[in-house]
Formats: structure tokens, C-alpha cells, sequence
């Protein structure tokens, strides 16, 4: 169903940088069980994109077990874990997208999420890198007009270089969200959500304090 596009091209790692040798055909064996295949309009959907090891997705599959979340990761490591915690739990609200979050997005036109959640992305701090970043001007509108009535994004990022061009991207459209929490930027993750990602701990130990940004679709 879906068809990259080359303007949408993902950057960064399949794979760790560890050794261990992975049973690829075992692996997408196990995706298809749960691989996204389509919207249905009578399902509510969350979208949970860059999901590292998959700990949001679970955490969002608990916290919404009447909703549909869609995982978005192209890291084969991480989609081993959260299929490892998926089956552990046994979860059967979360699908995966094991590529591109542009497939899913360019898969539909109509109003499909209530919610989405954006944990970390890859900040590709280097100035010649910062067209890789998947926070801008133009993914949120894009993705806005995805989006149900009300529907809310959580942004996470330890970085300070990408948090300052999220804040130019969400001054841009202005017109198309209202950033809920801009009077207190560094709030941390914790006040809100009970929950502590790998990456959240690695920028915890490297003294480094994560900003929340939470947008609400006007």
C-alpha cells in the first residue's frame, strides 16, 4: 500500500552498532502479525512516531486499550523489543509501520488521529543535517490536516539546537496549533506522563533535561 517518496527520505540506522546477528526472515515474520495495513474509519487512532524501543507504544497501548496505536520505526532493533513486549503483554492494539512515517501519513487524506506522540527524534545537529529533521514548518502542516478536532502532539527533545528550530517551526503555524505549555518549556516529561524512556534516561544522565512541548490542533 504504500510508496516512498523520495522528497520524505528517511535518514539515520536500521541497526545498533552491536554485532549480535538478527534472523531477519524471523523478524518480518513477526512484523506482518502486526504490520499497519490500512485505516478503518470506525477505529480511533494514536500515532506514535520514532519509537526507539518501543516503549511509548506500549505505554500508549495500556494508557488507550480501546485505541489503535500506530508505531512508526525503521530501527530493526527497537521493533525487535516492542515486538518481544507486545507478545510478553500480549497487546493487540498497536501496529506496526516498520519504515517511513510519510507512508502512513501519505496513505490517507482523512481526519484519522487523536493523538500523537513524537519522543526524541533524531536531531541531526550538524547545520547540513538539519533538512533530515522530521520537526518543521511543513510536516505540522502537513500532518494538521490529519489530525481530529482537539487532537493534541507531544514533541520530546533533550537537544537544544533542535529545540530551538521546533519553537521556529511551531511560531510558523501559529495559525494551525496552540502550543499549550509555552509558558513553562522545561517541564519534564515526568509531570505528565509516569514514564522513562531509554532516551529519556540517557539525556538524564548526560545532565541533560528534556523540554515537552504539547500543541493542541485549532
Amino acid at each position: 500500500m504504500f510508496n516512498s517518496n523520495n522528497l520524505n527520505r528517511l535518514f539515520g540506522r536500521t541497526r545498533g552498532r552491536s554485532k549480535k546477528k538478527i534472523d531477519l526472515t524471523k523478524y518480518y515474520q513477526t512484523v506482518a502479525k502486526y504490520k499497519f495495513q490500512n485505516f478503518n474509519k470506525k477505529v480511533d487512532y494514536i500515532l506514535d512516531i520514532g519509537t526507539g524501543y518501543g516503549e511509548t507504544s506500549i505505554f500508549l497501548a495500556k494508557q488507550f486499550s480501546e485505541k489503535v496505536v500506530i508505531s512508526c520505526e525503521k530501527y530493526i532493533d527497537g521493533n525487535i523489543m516492542l515486538l518481544k513486549n507486545i507478545e510478553k503483554n500480549k497487546i493487540n492494539n498497536i501496529r506496526l509501520h516498520n519504515g517511513n512515517v510519510y507512508d502512513v501519513l501519505e496513505s490517507t487524506n482523512q481526519k484519522c488521529f487523536g493523538l500523537v506522540w513524537i519522543f526524541f527524534p533524531d536531531p541531526w545537529p550538524k547545520n547540513r543535517h538539519a533538512k533530515r529533521r522530521l520537526i518543521t514548518t511543513d510536516f505540522l502542516i502537513k500532518i494538521h490536516k490529519l489530525l481530529k478536532k482537539d487532537c493534541k502532539i507531544y514533541i520530546a527533545t533533550d537537544s537544544m539546537i533542535y529545540t530551538r528550530f521546533i519553537l521556529n517551526s511551531i511560531y510558523n503555524c501559529r495559525d494551525f496549533f496552540i502550543w499549550l505549555n509555552q509558558c513553562e518549556i522545561n517541564l519534564d516529561i515526568k509531570d505528565y506522563f509516569n514514564i522513562e524512556t531509554k532516551y529519556y534516561k540517557k539525556a538524564i544522565n548526560s545532565q541533560r533535561k528534556p523540554s515537552l512541548f504539547i500543541l493542541r490542533k485549532l
